[in-house]
């Protein structure tokens, strides 16, 4: 046989090795996790002996690579077909002798732990060569002869490779062998023999560790057990298991909703122009989803949806205006309660608006969905003869956003100044340099999309909970906003204070979203009792959303700040009338101590916060700001018995129309 260089041949055959599609699956989910289940990526890889050991011989920094360590991931060889019931049998055992292994180290004490696994792992790695692969000559045949060079990188004395190299060796020539040997070739036996504890050889053996055969059977009893598991939780139990798909259907899945993900982030990444996006959806939910009718309704001037020019439709649509508070048409409810609404011909409680939408559409029924345009509104997306449940499925959910994405204009960097003739030598400045504040937004998007991503993901996994489904959506919100505020950084000064694009929200929902989100996270942590007060008769307001959230958190993490060994917060939302003007109110009220003297004298002007860590003393200055840019006006009053904040929002802004009372998206 043609002599091949060890170095050069190591890593290529390994590479042509299979490995299991249900550990590839797992290792792929809990990498777009990122650094949050790095324990679990490495628990996870660890079952795989082929991956494993591919993993720890790559350079020590390359855990740092997450793309191209999803790169390896996606592009490593699984087995399948009838290759699966082979390699579910030689996987088992590898398990099972890692396993038993790793026990009689820890019983014995005469041997690492860790070693004993890897060893018991690597010892018939020659069973996952692909046949069907075409690596260098004679590598099949280099591999079943060498296949316990590749672990001298990892233990410079030579044990592990001998204990796998002498695993099926007779235990009589062990004896004296290092106990690393002596242990792979004992779970060896007890692994592939039947009743091998009580044969004659076995015991003997056993007994060089100072083990009896009772133990032994019982910690072999255990190790099934463990393999059992294991494999039941990769999708290789047993050849019923393989012949229904198993692990290797689950990273089929995965790797169709990974790749139709990059095809159509691909897609958008083509609009030039919130048009050319439209055209781009409107192919992209004809191919994937058989979506062919298709229209977008926003808010006109006067406060009601009407329907906008971005993707042509039947003229007749031109002539309807929907009220915002219409509860009985899909539309505004979509909007309102930021969550996909349904409609089918002949419904009984249904408006007759939607009725004539789906004529004029030529369906039969129709999805309506929240969409954020390009100019600030959201509007809302009606397809047209969707399917029913299509609103869960997360390659809708991820085209729509990559959608929304492509129709966000695309902000101006604020240019550097010309540096003058003489200028005076600068003062110190705390300004961060604009190529680094460009370069770092580039940085954090791609961390975002990889959180929208997993969310797509754990929706489609956790299945149709609508509590879990509720949750996600707020998850995937709140990325989004993070997105819109990155966005922002880098926009010109004349444009960092736009007029606020505004959008029909219910404040209500507003509420009920922060108080679930920080519920765990903030709250319960430090002892906060929370209690609701929702006044169902506040209408959906022309606002912007994101600009309310922030300033509710910024008052709902002071009060939690203020509150140190726990308290109660209350959040009221009520209509008032005020010098004859009907307006929202919004109560924030906690327990604590009460605002000092010296805090109230100075509360909403930009100082340097007492705090420390990452309060900069602007949280009230800002969202006294931002009430103000929605023409509304943020108070407080403050006692030793607590702080309340009240922000008041007019009904009638910037020229709207006033909105009629509504009774849904209280939530």
């Amino acid at each position: 046989m043609q002599e091949l260089s060890n170095n050069s041949l190591k890593k290529s055959v390994l590479t042509a090795c299979l490995c299991a599609p249900g550990v590839v699956a797992e290792a792929l989910e809990q990498l777009m996790q990122g650094d949050a289940a790095q324990a679990e990526f490495a628990a996870c890889v660890r079952c795989d002996p082929v991956l494993s050991l591919r993993l720890r011989l790559l350079p020590a920094d390359f855990s740092l690579q997450p793309d191209l360590l999803r790169a390896l991931l996606l592009a490593a060889p699984v087995a399948s077909g009838a290759a699966q019931m082979t390699y579910a049998a030689g996987w088992r055992q590898s398990i099972g002798v890692a396993h038993l292994a790793q026990a009689l180290a820890v019983r014995a004490g005469v041997a690492g732990a860790e070693a004993a696994w890897t060893a018991g792992l690597a010892h018939n790695l020659a069973d996952y060569f692909d046949a069907g692969s075409t690596p260098p000559a004679h590598a099949a045949d280099w591999l079943i002869e060498h296949d316990a060079d590749w672990l001298v990188e990892l233990d410079a004395d030579g044990w592990l490779a001998d204990a796998v190299r002498y695993h099926a060796e007779p235990l009589a020539r062990g004896r004296a062998a290092h106990p690393l040997v002596r242990i792979i070739q004992i779970a060896y036996q007890l692994v592939t023999r039947v009743d091998a504890v009580d044969s004659v050889d076995v015991r003997a053996a056993l007994a060089t560790l100072q083990l009896g055969a009772g133990e032994a059977a019982k910690l072999l009893d255990d190790s099934q057990e463990q393999v059992r598991q294991l494999a039941q939780r990769f999708g290789l139990i047993d050849a019923a298991a393989q012949t229904n798909g198993g692990g290797y259907e689950r990273l089929a899945r995965l790797y169709a909703g990974q790749a139709a993900q990059s095809a159509l982030h691909g897609h958008f990444r083509q609009a030039r122009g919130s048009g050319q996006a439209c055209v781009l959806l409107q192919d992209a939910l004809r191919a994937l989803f058989g979506v062919e009718r298709v229209c977008v309704f926003a808010p006109a001037r006067d406060g009601t949806l009407q329907m906008t020019q971005l993707i042509p439709a039947a003229s007749g649509l031109s002539a309807l205006a929907i009220p915002p508070d219409d509860a009985h048409s899909a539309l505004p409810r979509a909007l309102a309660r930021n969550a996909p609404q349904q409609f089918e011909r002949g419904e009984m409680e249904a408006a007759l608006v939607d009725e004539q939408i789906a004529r004029l559409l030529g369906v039969s029924r129709f999805i309506c969905q929240s969409l954020a345009l390009s100019d600030g509104r959201t509007g809302v997306l009606v397809a047209g003869d969707a399917l029913p449940g299509l609103s869960m499925s997360p390659l809708w959910r991820f085209t729509l956003a990559e959608c929304a994405e492509a129709l966000i204009p695309i902000p101006s960097v604020i240019p550097a100044p010309a540096a003058p003739v003489q200028a005076a030598p600068a003062a110190p400045s705390d300004d961060i340099p604009r190529d680094r504040v460009r370069r770092a937004i580039h940085e954090v998007a791609n961390p975002l999309t990889i959180m929208r991503n997993y969310v797509n993901l754990l929706s489609d996994r956790l299945g149709a909970d609508s509590a879990v489904q509720r949750d996600l959506g707020i998850i995937g919100d709140e990325i989004e906003r993070v997105a819109r505020i990155v966005r922002g950084i880098t926009m010109t000064e004349e444009a960092a204070a736009p007029a606020v694009a505004l959008e029909l929200v219910s404040v209500n929902s507003i509420v009920s979203e922060l108080v679930r989100m920080a519920l765990g996270t903030l709250f319960a942590p430090n002892k906060i009792n929370v209690q609701i007060d929702l006044n169902p008769d506040v209408p959906p307001l022309p606002l912007h959303k994101d600009l309310l959230k922030q300033v509710l958190f910024n008052l709902a993490k002071n009060a939690v700040e203020a509150m140190h060994t726990g308290g109660h917060l209350k959040f009221t939302t009520r209509l008032i009338e005020v010098d004859g003007q009907r307006l929202v109110e919004i109560e924030v009220a906690d327990t604590g101590p009460g605002l000092p003297a010296a805090v109230a004298s100075h509360m909403f002007e930009p100082v340097v916060s007492e705090k420390g860590g990452d309060h900069a003393g602007l949280g009230l200055t800002i969202s006294r700001s931002l009430i103000e840019r929605m023409n509304g006006h943020l108070s407080y009053t403050s006692t030793p018995q607590g702080t309340q904040f009240l922000i008041r929002l007019p009904t009638l802004q910037n020229g709207e129309a006033l909105l009629t009372t509504t009774r849904y998206g209280s939530m």
